[in-house]
């Protein structure tokens, strides 16, 4: 809560990176202790990783954030693997067809702009595409990682925007709140798939 309320649109500063980084790492934590699965524990800290790096100025700490969120979306997709038994119909492939079509058009406004990370920035988009419809597939006792991938997607978009395009001053501060408030709640609802 502090981190979207204070710093999540201000620059970068040691404050903001002990607290943006400290509201994964400190439930990761938690979530060692009493025993969570250990993938998707593994992808919540690389996902802190990730926000240690991109909590950072320079474009080698934004290759390393978008390396260390790409880890982390392979290791959610394993967990899903792993710990749910996948219910694919033909009324649940819907889904996946509006996120490759999400990637495709992402791929066609986004590129031009992602200079030298293009390669990178496609992998990524990707790799998250690949994780949203791994969750859509979930049994319904998981929904809440199926919402939680959405919600995941969602914050990366907007992150792309804000990063890649040129925004308005008061609309870079409403996407940095909408950043932070669709990626915490993704990772709740992720991880209370896993331990409901």
């Amino acid at each position: 809560m502090l981190y979207l309320l204070w710093f999540c649109w201000r620059p970068a500063s040691v404050a903001k990176t002990l607290v943006k980084t400290g509201a994964v790492a400190l439930p990761a934590v938690g979530l060692s202790l009493v025993g969570a699965p250990t993938l998707p524990l593994l992808a919540l800290w690389f996902c802190a990783l990730g926000d240690l790096l991109l909590s950072r100025d320079g474009q080698g700490m934004l290759q390393g954030g978008i390396a260390a969120f790409a880890v982390g979306h392979i290791l959610y997709v394993a967990a899903f693997v792993v710990h749910f038994a996948p219910e694919v119909t033909v009324h649940t492939l819907w889904i996946p067809a509006l996120l490759v079509l999400l990637a495709l058009s992402t791929e066609r406004w986004l590129q031009p702009y992602t200079g030298e990370l293009a390669w990178p920035v496609r992998i990524y988009v990707v790799l998250i595409v690949i994780m949203g419809c791994v969750a859509t597939q979930q049994p319904i006792p998981q929904t809440t990682v199926f919402w939680g991938a959405l919600a995941f997607i969602s914050s990366d978009l907007i992150l792309s925007v804000h990063i890649f395009r040129q925004m308005r001053p008061v609309f870079a501060r409403l996407a940095a709140y909408a950043i932070w408030f669709f990626y915490y709640i993704a990772q709740v609802l992720i991880f209370y798939g896993f331990i409901a």
